[in-house]
């Protein structure tokens, strides 16, 4: 049963790879779930603290998923978003440790006239040692867990546990270097949602891209390792990060240039 799901998420990851732009409604619905499945695991206290957590998880994503599917555009331009915002935290994290930010050292506690000012650079250090662990930390978590029930559960809980771990990391961090680094996020959502906005053809093809490079190497791989035993999948995140982006860019360009031909087709029909 295991393989069959594998084997179905791996088609359909091949089939966003190379004709995303007319499965833009799929698109559109997966990341609108996606995202409210995140919000209420994390905001189950908040919201409806007597109901279960993969209860109000599973409400929160179907109804994302049904505003994506109504908002199509927008929900790719938030999509573009969110990897927007990563992408300004990985470079303001970057520029912290290169000493390239205008962030001041934070005054060490009065512990003597000798202490050290801390670093940004250390504490950031500091507060990101260990993520690696921390996310496979609650993957294990997940693949221990006894039953569908139980594994359905922990799944919808570990948004909530992921938001605590990172809030406490995030405290560690000097305030000044917290407003820098808020800034860098914000304007990569911001830029990644007017990219979405803007371009929308080229940002549906390239979220589709994206989502089926994910689906197609994620299940794929492992699913050609379990049946034919001739390799194995790659161990490093770097690995996986590179044959990701290699596909989501083949598919990207892909799914334009059949677009491009398309419309030039449609232009000399109308001539």
């Amino acid at each position: 049963m295991t393989s069959l799901v594998l084997g179905l998420l791996a088609l359909l990851g091949f089939f966003l790879l190379i004709a995303g732009v007319r499965l833009i409604g799929l698109v559109a619905a997966f990341t609108g779930g996606a995202i409210g499945w995140c919000l209420g695991g994390a905001l189950h206290q908040a919201l409806v603290p007597e109901w279960s957590v993969a209860a109000c998880a599973a409400t929160a994503a179907l109804a994302g998923a049904a505003l994506g599917a109504l908002f199509i555009r927008p929900a790719v331009a938030v999509w573009f978003a969110v990897i927007g915002l990563g992408l300004g935290l990985l470079l303001g994290g970057v520029m912290v440790e290169r000493g390239i930010t205008p962030t001041a050292p934070v005054p060490a506690p009065s512990t003597g006239a000798t202490a050290a000012p801390e670093q940004p650079a250390t504490a950031l250090k500091a507060a990101r040692s260990g993520l690696i662990d921390l996310f496979g930390g609650t993957v294990d978590e997940l693949q221990d867990a006894h039953g569908n029930t139980d594994r359905f559960r922990a799944f919808a809980g570990i948004g909530g546990r992921l938001v605590a771990q990172l809030k406490s990391r995030w405290e560690v961090i000097p305030s000044a270097t917290r407003t820098f680094l808020t800034a860098m996020t914000l304007g990569g959502a911001a830029i990644g949602f007017g990219i979405g906005i803007v371009f929308s053809t080229w940002a549906v093809a390239g979220a589709s891209s994206a989502l089926g490079a994910i689906l197609l190497l994620g299940c794929g791989l492992p699913l050609g390792a379990t049946v034919t035993g001739a390799y194995r999948c790659p161990q490093s995140i770097a690995a996986w990060l590179l044959l990701i982006g290699a596909f989501t860019l083949g598919g990207w360009a892909f799914q334009m240039r059949r677009f491009e031909a398309r419309k030039q087709a449609e232009a000399k029909k109308d001539d």
